[in-house]
């Protein structure tokens, strides 16, 4: 034996070294004993999520998971996902023990996804435990758009009951509205029927979705539509998503050469409350662009939409845009304590609603 390795501190190295050896065993088998336990009386399910989780930030979703019936928590949960979207971080999202869930918060949650898909973040989720709403989701085609790219193509199945459109670039698309038309009014009436209010109220939606636009944030390059056929009560409900910066923002950020400049001056002697719930009922009713500008609006916009309810060619108009509610069917006015970043517009088109024969 060589004399290196006898000598007092080779051997002081070595005992060192095998202490160390000795501790990282010790640790490392603390560690798997640790995770064995971790590891006890849960599925493969929840071990797969936890392995996934480990990527991912978790939110989870409201019970009553609906932009309609439960707005406050719905948007807050959104509000969430947002951050995370602006902190450039990964989000999982927890449905799993959902109580109630419609198309307003499936289309809403496709808009977000694909918000994180534009920035290459990774978005993904578990499944409602709830069988009918499990299949809600599927059936919604919110799966489609997962692995779907980004573009402005706008794909329609014929004789499909619950589609999700998209449009980059905000463009408007007047032959979506003539198919949506055809097949809504066979839906209710069983034959195809001309129908004006929804046509006018979806090219509104389109063309306004441009004045809200803002270039730096979420999903502003897109507009989002969901169609839902209901053949047993004859009725085609309508979601139109526009995840942009919403009606006030917009309004907040014109410059001086646009008519709506200085419009808060303008109108607050003609408020009582000054809330925007107050002021989006003034909007919608034509009263706050005669105020501004002094002269009567020409149906353009959601004045225009709010004219198509009043005729009788939709039903049912709920929107919410920032921090205001409207059930405008009711004329009720909300304030919201969370705030939307986007528009989001709910109608209905049923049997009751006034239509033309179809000319061809």
């Amino acid at each position: 034996m060589k004399k290196i390795y006898s000598s007092l501190k080779y051997k002081k190295r070595q005992r060192r070294r095998e202490r160390k050896l000795l501790y990282r065993r010790l640790v490392s088998k603390f560690k798997k004993k640790l995770k064995r336990i971790r590891r006890q009386g849960k599925s493969r399910e929840a071990l797969r999520e936890e392995r996934v989780m480990s990527d991912f930030n978790k939110v989870t979703a409201p019970e009553n998971f609906s932009f309609i019936k439960n707005p406050e928590e719905t948007i807050n949960f959104i509000n969430k996902i947002e951050e995370l979207y602006l902190n450039k971080k990964n989000v999982f999202i927890n449905i799993k023990d959902l109580k109630f869930l419609d198309y307003s918060a499936v289309t809403i949650l496709v808009s977000v996804m694909f918000s994180f898909k534009s920035r290459r973040l990774k978005f993904n989720g578990n499944f409602p435990s709830n069988p009918k709403l499990a299949k809600l989701l599927i059936d919604s085609d919110f799966f489609k758009y997962l692995d779907k790219p980004i573009g402005d193509k706008i794909e329609y199945e014929i004789g499909k009951e619950n589609q999700i459109f998209t449009r980059a670039n905000k463009e408007v698309n007047s032959e979506l509205g003539l198919v949506v038309m055809v097949e809504a009014s066979t839906t209710i009436w069983g034959t195809q029927r001309t129908c004006k209010g929804l046509q006018r109220t979806l090219l509104e939606l389109m063309q306004n979705t441009n004045n809200h636009a803002d270039i730096n944030k979420k999903g502003e390059k897109h507009w989002w539509l969901s169609v839902n056929h209901d053949k047993v009560n004859k009725k085609v409900s309508f979601i139109f998503v526009d995840y942009g910066v919403g009606i006030f923002e917009s309004l907040k950020n014109k410059p001086q050469s646009n008519k709506w400049y200085g419009w808060v001056e303008k109108i607050k002697n003609k408020l009582v409350y000054g809330g925007n719930d107050e002021i989006f009922k003034m909007l919608l009713e034509g009263q706050m662009h005669l105020t501004v500008t002094g002269e009567h609006f020409r149906g353009k916009g959601l004045p225009g939409i709010n004219e198509v309810l009043g005729r009788n060619q939709i039903s049912n108009l709920k929107i919410v845009s920032n921090d205001v509610f409207a059930d405008v069917q009711l004329k009720k006015y909300f304030k919201l304590k969370s705030e939307f970043s986007g528009t989001f517009v709910y109608w209905e088109l049923n049997e009751n609603n006034v239509n033309e024969k179809w000319i061809i």
